[in-house]
């Protein structure tokens, strides 16, 4: 795991637990049923959260793109 991503995903699962419990409070049904689909869409928009964070954030430079964070060097064509 990198060690910039680390705040992001922290922030990803909180967002998540509090969507969901959000939605729980919400609905006002507490049965088991209704608690797995909540906690199946709450994955599904923590992830999408995730992944919107995380290109908005290399989009403005505050996290490395990924074709830099590789390691590979690019090479420049002869001549």
């Amino acid at each position: 795991m990198s060690r910039p991503l680390i705040p992001l995903k922290a922030g990803a699962v909180t967002f998540t637990v509090l969507w969901t419990a959000w939605m729980m409070w919400w609905s006002g049904s507490y049965s088991s049923v209704n608690l797995v689909i909540l906690t199946l869409l709450g994955t599904l928009v923590g992830y999408l959260w995730y992944r919107a964070m995380r290109w908005q954030f290399e989009r403005m430079g505050m996290l490395p793109r990924k074709d830099e964070s590789s390691g590979a060097s690019k090479q420049l064509p002869p001549g």
